[in-house]
This record gives structure tokens, C-alpha cells and sequence, in this order.
């Protein structure tokens, strides 16, 4: 991600102003009569950072120290995204203005406190947090970490007793309880059972810091807690998580194995080394402890995969049924046969992953899958390979042999032609679609199950809460749809016709729904999940499963990049609201196609700068061809042209003028 958009010499001119701005003390009218303006840019700017789109809300912040530069919400929130962006010296700068600006700001000094002791400034951090002390006595938060400096300056009785003021306050405390256990391990002054119980609380500490996504203290917490109790088991696994999370994949190897010394038969162990022999492309190591693994949390795949001999016949090739359609509205859609009877009984889960040349992906997806398989009369499983070279079944076999189907399409049949093919040769109730790059979390298939056998006829399909997460693991999206609102969804159409909030991964379809009212159709390159939705969402009811149970993941290599390169995903989503138009309900369908256009004209203006940044000029022209068709009302022209004037978007006038010069000349009448 470019992590900002303006330059060092910038900055330093902002901050400049914004001090000689508050030092002179002078209000202009023309700021006074901003004051509303200003207030909802910020609260825009606080939602975008909330979000994580951190380009968007550094230019809303910028946006209003130009109106107002000596904001010190604005100074402070730059220097906070600074901070989440790893820019310290910058973040330093933003909030030292924002203190010169707000003295009286606690949250600034305690801010600035915390920014210094990341970067191990432990006597300027010291200084910090003294003078939010003075303005918020007996704060819990700043006794604490102002304990924690002095312990790094090697000042433990001081330190001790912060922590004991803070605790004096809160006993539950657990941030200063564990902190005072460790200065006082320090000093040598912990009994066994004292240092038992400490590394107990390290260790739940470090989950806590690990689940905030503060990884680096989550390292030091688990660290401590096997330094306190090195046979803790619970510890050499956290640490082997939060390192693994970190990205520091050697360091959690030796973790992982030191456990597995501890305790040879941790399965869980095998598969988190799996994923990490996965993530350094060992493809070989990572099936190999795919494999045991498997075997270790999953008996019935062990009992399968021991009495199932490697099979070395011919590759099957996906069986193609005859092209027939079924009309909804205006238009057709591939028809998805029933199941013909026979005498086996029918499972409830379909999984069907459609795989096509990410041979490193696809083991996580389909180990996360197995670890969940219960035996054929509860699930099947089918990988349906879009003629990858080489074949992928080799890869399938290996993990899944005895469990999984695996065809391969003759030729490539692209997404929309792999997801019907899948669909059509599925057997189950329901049926999962699942990405090869993406994976499902424990539970997902039980929690699902429990709540749809039960469910009435009226509900055709299903979603729980699912993260995104980037090409390390890092989570950078969270969806919870309803919140905890677990059950059938009302208005749902109202959401789902205006955009898609949902995932693939996330959502199960009864096989029933897809036999009504047709598969994915064919003409769509992108989006092709979201039309399907809105079809269902007209005729079905949707259940709503709150927990997190997917991880859908963001990556340089997914087909939404590719797509929105050439501009084709925007292409499909403007096809998408013109093919679900024919067939919402009348007295709906108006109002959310024109909210649709709206919202989709925004969200695909923001996607031009995905060709431009990659220098694809053409698959940015056309993505303004394709966002006016979505919508050129006189608004959505103001907004374009408006785009177009900022320094980013010079390519891309470039390209527009030099297309309106090639124009011919002969079209034009000369009138007298």
C-alpha cells in the first residue's frame, strides 16, 4: 500500500502553519463559517481510518487543516494514522504540533507516551507519560505504562510502585498485575508458585495483545511466561502463533518444535508448521505435516487416509450436462438439475472448491476444510480444477485421497463456468463455494449445520461473520453483518440490491435455491456472486450466522485485481444492476437501482487508481467509460470531474485529451 500522499517537505510546512496559526490566536471568518463542514470531513475521516482505508482518511485530514490548520483533532488524528502506518518521525511531528496546539490533551501526551515507548525512547516516553499524570491523576493506563518505561530503564522499585497504585485502583488489573510479577522476577523475589501463576497471566495477557493485533508484545508476554514456567505448553503454542503472525517464520518453527518435544502428539502444531512450509513454498514439508496433522485432530481421516492406497489413475474430467436455461425477469441463467435418486443417501454438505494454477493456497483451503470432514454421509468434497498447468491432482491426492473428488475442466471455463460445473455435479442439501485461496474456520460447518437443519423452507441461503486478510495473515477487515443477531434477516433485499456486503466464503446456498432459480451467469467476469444474491434475496428468505468463520483473503494475485486492471470487474457490475432491474420487485426496484448506481459510481471512481498506479492507462479509461454508464447524473459528472483535477489523475487527462484530439473533424457543422 503507498502509505501516504504527501511529502516530507509538506508535512513540515503544515505543522509549521498550524503552530503560527495558534500561537497568533486569529479566527478569519471564512473558518468560523467552516465549522460544520470541517466537523463532518472529520468524522468522515475518523470512519475511513476506523475502516483501514488510510490513504482516504490522510487527504480528509489534510482537507481540513487546510480550512482550519491549527485543528488539533486533525494534527492529532495525522499523527495517530502515521503511527498504524509505521511512519514514527512523522507521527512524532503531527502530535508534537498537536501538544503545541492542545497542551491540556491528555490522550495527546498519553499518545505521544506510547509512540515513543514502541521505539524503545524509554526517558522521552518517561517524559511523556509524567505530563499526562499531571493533567489526569491516578489514570490506570498511565500508571501502568509510566511503570513500565522505568522497568525498562532498569528503575524497578519506581516502577513497582506504579503497578501498585494502578492496582490499588483496579486489583483486576491484569496489564500492571503481570508487570509486577515480572519486576519482581526481576529481582529475584518471586516464589515457584508465584512464578506459576505469573506466567499464567503472561500468557493470557499475550493472547489479549495477539488478538489487538499488538503482535510484538504478544512475543514479549509468552516469552515471559516461558521464562517464568518453561514447560508451559499453552505458551510455546502462543508464541508460535504470534511469531507466526509477525511474519517471523523461523523463529516459530524452533517454537512449534520445542513444543512438539514437550508434546509429540499437538496436532494443531502439525498444521500451523503446515501453513508456514506452505507460506516458504517447501510444498513437500507442508503436505507432510498437512498430513499428520490431519491424522492427529481428525480420526475419521486417519481411518480413511491409512485405508486408502495413492491412486494413480487417470485424471477424471469434470462431466459438462447439456446447456439449459431457466428465465428469471428478463434473462436466462444455466440450469441446474436436480439430483437423481439412487439408493445412497444424500449429504448434507456439498463443498465445492473451484481451483485454478495457486497450488500454495489451495492446501490451507483444503486442509481447513478435512479438519471439519466428518465422513461422506455428512459432507463431500469436490475440487474442480479450471485446467490448471500442470494439474493440480497430484497436490488434491496427496491430502485428500479416500475424501475428495477432483475433476478437471477439458479447457479453462473461467469462474463462472468452474462454479457451475461445480454446482451441477454436487450432491448435498446445501452447498459451500469456497475460493482455493481462501479457508474456513473451525466450527463453520457444525455452527451452520445446527442452525439450518431447523430452519423453515422460506430460507434459501446463508451468511456468517467472515475477516479479511492480507498476504501475511494480517487481518485488515472484519464484517458481522447483524451483530450478534443470529437468525433470519429482515430487509435484507434493501442491503443486498444496493451492494454486496458479503464474501463467497462466507455463504451457504440450498441446492434447492440454485435449482430454482438457475446458477451464475455466464456472461459475468465479476460481481457474479453479488447478481446471484439478489436473485435469491427476491424469491428466499437469508439466515445469518453471527460468529467469524471464514478468513477471505486479499492478495496481488486474486481475480478482483486482475479484473479491475482491465476493467472488467466494473463492466459486470454495471451488467449486474441492469440484469437484477428486470426481476426486483416492483415496488422496490426503482429506489434501489438508483441507490445502487450511486453507490457503486463512488466506490468504482476509487477503483481508477488500481490500473493507474499499475500504469494501465487503457483498463483506466475504460473504467471511467464504465463508471458513467453505471451513473452520469449531473451530481456524478461534478464528482468525476472533481477527480480528475487532482495531481493522481494527470495520466489519465493525458489519455482523455489525446483521445478527443484523434477524434474526427467532419462531424462538425459549421452554421452562418
Amino acid at each position: 500500500m503507498d502509505t501516504t500522499n504527501i511529502s516530507e517537505s509538506k508535512v513540515k510546512s503544515l505543522i509549521q502553519i498550524a503552530v503560527q496559526k495558534h500561537q497568533s490566536g486569529q479566527k478569519n471568518d471564512a473558518e468560523l463559517l467552516d465549522k460544520t463542514e470541517v466537523a463532518e470531513i472529520l468524522e468522515l475521516a475518523v470512519q475511513q481510518q476506523r475502516d483501514n482505508r488510510l490513504v482516504e482518511a490522510e487527504l480528509l485530514y489534510i482537507q481540513v487543516l487546510e480550512k482550519q490548520p491549527d485543528n488539533p483533532e486533525a494534527l492529532y488524528g495525522l499523527g495517530m494514522l502515521a503511527q498504524q502506518m509505521g511512519q514514527y518521525q512523522t507521527a512524532e511531528q503531527w502530535l508534537s504540533a498537536a501538544s503545541h496546539v492542545q497542551p491540556n490533551s491528555v490522550n495527546t501526551w498519553f499518545s505521544l507516551g506510547n509512540l515513543r515507548l514502541v521505539q524503545e525512547q524509554f526517558s522521552e516516553a518517561e517524559k511523556a507519560y509524567r505530563q499526562a499524570l499531571v493533567l489526569l491523576p491516578n489514570s490506570l493506563p498511565i500508571y501502568n505504562n509510566l511503570g513500565y518505561t522505568l522497568q525498562q530503564q532498569g528503575l524497578f522499585e519506581e516502577a513497582i510502585n506504579y503497578y501498585q497504585k494502578a492496582l490499588e485502583l483496579k486489583p483486576d488489573f491484569i496489564e500492571a498485575e503481570t508487570n509486577l510479577g515480572n519486576a519482581l522476577h526481576a529481582k529475584g523475589k518471586l516464589s515457584s508458585n508465584q512464578k506459576m501463576h505469573y506466567a499464567q497471566l503472561n500468557n493470557k495477557l499475550g493472547v489479549a495483545r495477539k488478538k489487538a493485533l499488538d503482535f510484538k508484545n504478544a512475543v514479549t508476554c509468552h516469552k515471559q511466561a516461558i521464562a517464568l514456567q518453561p514447560d508451559l505448553q499453552e505458551a510455546h503454542y502462543n508464541l508460535g502463533l504470534a511469531l507466526q503472525e509477525q511474519g517471523e517464520l523461523e523463529e516459530a518453527i524452533a517454537s512449534y518444535q520445542k513444543l512438539l518435544e514437550l508434546n509429540p502428539n499437538y496436532g494443531e502444531v502439525y498444521l500451523n508448521l503446515g501453513k508456514i512450509y506452505q507460506q516458504q513454498n517447501n510444498l513437500t514439508e507442508a503436505i507432510s505435516a498437512y498430513q499428520q496433522g490431519l491424522k492427529l485432530i481428525n480420526p475419521h481421516y486417519a481411518k480413511v487416509f491409512a485405508a486408502t492406497q495413492e491412486n494413480k489413475d487417470e485424471i477424471s474430467a469434470t462431466p459438462l450436462l447439456l446447456q439449459k436455461e431457466v428465465q428469471i425477469g428478463e434473462y436466462y441463467f444455466p440450469l441446474i438439475p436436480s439430483v437423481s435418486e439412487t439408493e445412497d443417501k444424500r449429504p448434507f454438505w456439498s463443498v465445492v472448491i473451484p481451483a485454478y494454477q495457486r497450488p500454495d493456497y489451495l492446501l490451507e483451503s483444503l486442509v481447513s476444510v478435512i479438519a471439519q470432514w466428518s465422513g461422506i454421509e455428512e459432507m463431500e468434497i469436490l475440487v474442480i480444477d479450471d485446467a490448471s498447468t500442470p494439474p493440480l491432482y497430484q497436490l488434491v491426492n496427496a491430502i485428500g485421497r479416500g475424501i475428495v473428488r477432483y475433476y478437471r475442466n477439458p479447457q479453462n471455463l473461467r469462474q463462472q463456468g468452474t462454479w457451475n460445473a461445480g454446482v451441477s455435479n454436487s450432491r448435498g442439501l446445501w452447498i459451500h463455494l469456497l475460493h482455493d485461496d481462501d479457508y474456513v474456520l473451525p466450527g463453520f460447518y457444525t455452527r451452520l449445520k445446527q442452525s439450518l437443519e431447523g430452519c423453515p423452507d422460506s430460507v434459501g441461503a446463508a451468511f456468517t461473520g467472515y475477516e479479511n486478510i492480507n498476504e501475511t495473515r494480517e487481518i485488515i477487515f472484519r464484517q458481522q453483518l447483524y451483530g450478534q443477531n443470529r437468525g433470519i434477516v429482515s430487509d435484507f433485499l434493501q442491503v443486498i440490491g444496493v451492494a454486496n456486503p458479503l464474501n463467497p466464503p462466507a455463504v451457504v446456498i440450498r441446492r434447492t435455491t440454485y435449482e430454482r432459480l438457475g446458477g451464475y451467469h455466464t456472461e459475468l467476469t465479476s460481481t457474479l456472486d453479488w447478481e446471484l444474491y439478489k436473485r435469491i434475496t427476491t424469491f428466499y428468505d437469508w439466515w445469518y450466522e453471527p460468529e467469524i468463520l471464514v478468513h477471505y483473503r486479499v492478495h496481488s494475485q486474486s481475480m478482483r485485481t486482475e479484473l479491475s486492471l482491465s476493467g472488467d470487474r466494473i463492466a459486470s457490475i454495471r451488467r449486474s444492476i441492469e440484469i437484477s432491474e428486470s426481476y426486483l420487485p416492483a415496488e422496490f426496484c426503482a429506489e434501489i437501482t438508483a441507490k445502487s448506481r450511486r453507490h457503486y459510481f463512488i466506490s468504482c471512481l476509487a477503483d481508477i487508481e488500481i490500473p493507474l498506479k499499475a500504469g494501465h492507462i487503457a483498463g483506466a479509461f475504460r473504467t471511467i467509460q464504465e463508471v458513467l454508464k453505471i451513473d452520469r447524473s449531473p451530481q456524478a459528472l461534478a464528482k468525476l470531474f472533481a477527480w480528475l483535477e487532482q495531481d493522481r489523475a494527470a495520466p489519465l487527462r493525458d489519455e482523455i485529451a489525446l483521445r478527443l484530439t484523434s477524434l474526427p473533424l467532419n462531424n462538425c457543422v459549421a452554421t452562418t
